[in-house]
């Protein structure tokens, strides 16, 4: 399984628009890894290039990484930063899947949608729990949130499981740390390094997830100004075994 992050930021990106915080300082000064897009990854699997996510900056991301083949694209929430680059898809050739839970996609529908990517897209619904079989991979949405339609997913190819978890908060149902159980890569989402916010797992909380759940590696993504740098969080958890921190265009192979 081959696994590109096209984007590596979270909400707000870095630098964030007008903010002048070390960390956006030192990201408009010196650039290189410091400098994150909005999250979004290209997962490339059997017979299917699989696009999470869909931030405002999809199309220079695409253009960017010369993305010149896609199957589908899944989204895991419908605020800006996972949605607002969808219109961009009005010109994107042939058809393209669509996956979403009913929830989500009545929202996008009503705030992103156009009769232009009717015509493009096919909506394909998923639900929490249930199993989307792919001919040589299969796809099964979990709940990230209380009373919020956001998910994580886990992706399964052959005997290999990969878990994206999405804005995740520290707490969250025992049926999802099952599904993380002893899989061989956990994607979290942690735009912060200790700072506590209700709805977002911190990195510090998510290196505890890793080991709590036994997964073999882990890949820290969706990195917010109030984390540390690039390369402050990256010599933080290099004495951490199975431990990485995402940079835009980083790719991996599980």
């Amino acid at each position: 399984m081959r696994i590109k992050f096209l984007g590596t930021g979270a909400a707000e990106g870095i630098p964030a628009i007008n903010c002048d915080c070390a960390h956006c300082t030192r990201a408009r000064n010196e650039g290189g890894k410091l400098v994150r897009e909005r999250n979004t990854i290209l997962f490339s699997l059997p017979g299917y290039e699989l696009l999470i996510e869909c931030p405002p900056e999809i199309r220079g991301l695409i253009n960017k990484h010369q993305i010149t083949k896609l199957d589908g694209i899944l989204v895991t929430r419908s605020r800006y930063d996972h949605i607002g680059g969808i219109k961009e898809f009005e010109y994107w050739p042939g058809g393209l899947d669509f996956l979403a839970d009913e929830r989500l996609f009545e929202t996008i529908k009503r705030e992103h949608w156009t009769e232009t990517l009717n015509a493009i897209m096919f909506h394909i619904p998923y639900y929490s729990g249930a199993s989307l079989y792919f001919s040589g991979f299969s796809i099964i949405p979990f709940a990230a949130r209380r009373q919020q339609p956001i998910f994580g997913i886990s992706v399964k190819e052959g005997d290999t499981r990969v878990i994206y978890t999405s804005d995740t908060p520290a707490r969250m149902t025992n049926y999802a740390r099952r599904v993380m159980w002893q899989c061989d890569l956990l994607i979290v989402n942690a735009p912060t390094f200790d700072k506590v916010y209700e709805n977002h797992i911190t990195a510090i909380e998510a290196i505890e997830l890793k080991e709590r759940v036994e997964a073999k590696q882990m890949v820290l993504t969706y990195i917010g100004h109030e984390n540390k740098p690039h390369d402050e969080l990256e010599n933080f958890v290099s004495h951490l075994p199975g431990v990485t921190v995402a940079y835009d265009g980083m790719v991996i192979e599980v």
